[in-house]
Formats: structure tokens, sequence, C-alpha cells
């Protein structure tokens, strides 16, 4: 099969949509397919990939001025995209785009079906929330309008969220959507043992103060100012990522780290040796990738709510909480305090306030699993801890997102 992916970032450019496609390539390449990229030129501080034979990287022109003045990472793409994703398209047996809203989806959608090419989307986040009113209300007409019309035109939409399911089954007007966890990388992530774990704090110069981890783009939607508010005496936070540093405050300081953004490898030693991962984002993400990696090392999360996460409540070490200060600081004291070990799958509750709806409206309280100490998930055979969990592995997803696909 020969796949033309579209994405509008790629690394070195740090995200979580990049790391994604990232891992989409090499597991497509793995089971022998040709794959063809294009995105943009955007650069960053991510590891540039070495991908294997059979696999084409493009990069198109692109203004990224939105992403240097305003934090928006949306590529401007040149004219040549045009030509560039007819001629691809030509030597594709199917393309699978990501996001809705961006250019290249969308030029990728009406040329894969003026072409007869079948096609995948996946959208991340749905409708996104910026810190500006007018860029957030931008995004709304976009996604009510070109969101709409890349929808519709694809043969096969996938989600891996509840709210972002709806949306897109809503603007298909049919129940079509496929629900797709994400996968992990097995090989690269997972439960440290207590020497790995040691070493790992020893390589950082960190003490026995417990260390609260922040892993993604330093912005006010992702909850860094909430964050910050939420510091305690009894913890310090950990800030890693690209965006405005100068929103942490004075540094170095008591209390508050940040570290550069560093490729994906790399957070693997930030996971083995924080003890919990903090994300109190607006309801804007689809499933968090770095929540997934950090679950896979064991390492307990707190995650802001979203009714699109409740298909992921069961996940053993995953605490949900509301995004008031108080409410952040309780999760985390939760998940720092020792317990006692539990059965796999095991779920205790922790009520916060607040009653947040559902993906169907309904007011309920928050499904709280309350998140273990690394000590009360299962050991493996190395010694080391392995949650359950049930997130595809790299052949599965590929094998789910690309079933026979339909003539469009």
């Amino acid at each position: 099969m020969r796949v033309l992916i579209v994405s509008h970032l790629a690394l070195p450019h740090v995200g979580g949509v990049e790391n994604l496609v990232d891992l989409e390539i090499r597991a497509l390449a793995n089971a022998g397919h040709a794959v063809t990229l294009v995105t943009s030129d955007g650069d960053g501080r991510g590891a540039e990939p070495n991908y294997p034979t059979g696999v084409t990287v493009i990069r198109v022109p692109a203004s990224h001025v939105l992403e240097r003045r305003f934090g928006i990472p949306y590529p401007l793409f040149s004219p040549r995209l045009v030509s560039i994703l007819w001629r691809e398209l030509g030597r594709a047996d199917v393309v699978h785009a990501h996001g809705f809203l961006f250019l290249g989806s969308i030029v990728a959608m009406i040329l894969a079906k003026w072409r007869s090419v079948p096609s995948v989307l996946t959208d991340h986040g749905g409708v996104q929330k910026f810190a500006s009113p007018i860029a957030t209300l931008l995004a709304r007409v976009g996604v009510e309008t070109l969101g709409r019309v890349t929808t519709m035109l694809a043969t096969r939409a996938v989600a891996y969220n509840s709210r972002v399911q709806l949306l897109l089954a809503k603007f298909r007007r049919r129940s079509d959507v496929a629900f797709v966890m994400n996968p992990v990388d097995g090989e690269r992530f997972f439960p440290p043992t207590q020497d790995q774990r040691a070493e790992a704090r020893r390589s950082l110069g960190w003490d026995d103060r417990p260390k609260v981890l922040f892993v993604g783009r330093l912005l006010e939607t992702k909850g860094v100012p909430l964050l910050l508010a939420a510091s305690d005496t009894r913890f310090d936070l950990v800030f890693c990522g690209p965006g405005d540093v100068s929103m942490l405050g004075p540094l170095p300081r008591t209390g508050v780290v940040y570290l550069p953004p560093r490729p994906q490898a790399e957070l693997r030693t930030l996971y083995h040796a924080a003890d919990v991962l903090v994300l109190p984002a607006e309801v804007r993400e689809g499933f968090p990738l770095v929540v997934q990696e950090a679950l896979s090392c064991g390492l307990p999360v707190v995650l802001g709510y979203d009714p699109g996460f409740e298909p992921y409540g069961d996940l053993p070490g995953l605490v949900f909480t509301e995004r008031t200060v108080e409410a952040v600081r309780i999760a985390i004291r939760e998940a720092l305090a020792p317990s006692e070990p539990r059965r796999a799958g095991g779920v205790s509750p922790l009520i916060l306030s607040g009653t947040p709806s559902g993906s169907d409206g309904v007011e309920r309280p928050f499904p709280h699993p309350v998140a273990s100490a690394r000590g009360s998930n299962i050991a493996s055979e190395s010694g080391g801890l392995r949650p359950p969990l049930a997130f595809p592995s790299l052949d599965e997803w590929v094998r789910q997102l690309f079933p026979e696909v339909p003539s469009p």
C-alpha cells in the first residue's frame, strides 16, 4: 500500500501530533508500506527523524507568523501545496490527513475526492480555545465551515476523543466515525526498575523532593498559570516544553524548574524520574500523547477533565480534575500520597467540587480513579512496574486506521 500522510507540522517541530505522525510513518514502514509525508517546513527543537528506505518527506514552504506572534501553530502554506498534493495523490492508494481545519487537510480532501482516492481524516481536538477571544471565534467559524466540508469529504473519519467523535458524526450526518485510541511505543516507554528510576533522578540532578512534571507548550490554555497557582511547599514544579518561558516568572527560583524542549526519546528519563505528571489544560485536547507515554512508564497523571476523555476513565494511574487551583492542588496531593497496593483496575473515588457535563450534556460527578503510587502497579518480569493499559500496539493501530477503505 502506498500511503500519503498530510500534516501541518512534523518533527523536528515539537508537539503531540508531530510525534503521532512519526509513529504512524514508522509503523507503516515497518509493515512494508511505502509512505510519503507532505508537511510544512516548520522547524523546532525535536530530533530530526531518520526514516528507512521507502519513506519520502516533502516539506512545503509556509509562513509560520501565527505561531511566532500568537503561539498558534497554523502554517500558511505556499500555493505549491496544491500541485504537490495533486502529484502525490496520483501515486497514492490512500491519503491520511491530520486535523480538519489545516490548509493541507482541506486541500488534500478536496483533491482526493476529485481524483477518487480513498481518504482518512483524523481530528485531534475539535473546536479549539485560545487565549485571544478573536482567535477562538475565528477557530469556531473555521470549524463550522472549512472543518465541516473537510469532514464530509473524507471517506473515513477517525477520532480518539468521544467529544470530537460526536462533532465529526454531526458534520458527516451519520454515525460511522471510528474511535481509535493512539498507540504507545512499548519499546521506548516502559516502567523503570528502582535502579533506573534512581539513575534518572541522578542524571537530572534532582534531590528527594517530589517532582510534579508538566510536558507541553507553555500556554495559558494548557493550564500553565493554573498549575503555578497550585504550587505547594511540599513539591517542586518542573516545566518542559516550548513557548513563552517568561510566563513562569523569574527563574531560577525555589519550587519551579524549567527544562528546554527535548526529543521524545529523552522524555522517558523525565517520566522515570518524576513523581506525577499534571496537565490541567482547557477542553481542547484529543487525548494527550504525553499522558499515554507517562502512564506507560508507570507515572501517575493528573489531567484536566474533558467529557471526551470518558473512554479513558478506568486507566490505572489516571486522575481527572476540574480546573480550579484548589482542585488541582488536592489532586496532586492525592497522586503523591502513598497508597496501599490494590488490585489491577481497581478504582477508588476522588470527589472534587463541580459536576461537569458529560458528552451527552448530562451533569454528573467527576469519574475519578485515584492515581496509585508506583508500588501499587503490577510488577513486570524485569522488576519494573507495568500498569495494565489498553493502548493498541503500533501494528494494531495501523490496522484500525487503514481497514479496507471503500472507494469514495
